[in-house]
């Protein structure tokens, strides 16, 4: 099974999700999220594509949180989640070339997490 690439949308202010469609031959928009728990989440960077956001100087999709599988969540269930208790992971291509945790800014290029937690345009490792 191929997994998912999901960045976030700066346009509608949420998550676009694709998969890989075999017909097309490549990966599709095939789902959008607010709100979407993750599992066995790795972390990729396109550095050509981070090339070209410093040089132009301008935004293009080249990082991707990329799950096995993915859940949306209820406005209730989201409730359940306490951000402030979360890890927070973080990416900046001008300071950074992959994903961090924004507290110690450790990377996180080569490694794995379990279960990630997408929310109000940011992402949380959950423990």
């Amino acid at each position: 099974m191929k997994r998912f690439k999901i960045y976030r949308n700066l346009h509608r202010q949420s998550f676009s999700i694709q998969g890989y469609l075999k017909e097309k031959k490549g990966y599709r928009v095939v789902d959008r999220a607010n709100v979407a728990v993750m599992e066995n989440v790795i972390f990729k960077v396109m550095q050509r594509g981070r090339e070209k956001v410093i040089e132009e100087k301008r935004k293009n999709v080249h990082a991707f949180v990329m799950p096995e599988k993915y859940k949306h969540i209820s406005k209730r269930a989201k409730s359940k989640y306490n951000t402030d208790e979360l890890r927070e992971i973080y990416y900046n291509p001008y300071k950074y070339n992959s994903f961090v945790y924004k507290d110690t800014e450790e990377s996180l290029e080569g490694k794995s997490i379990d279960k990630v937690l997408l929310i109000n345009n940011k992402v949380y490792k959950i423990k």
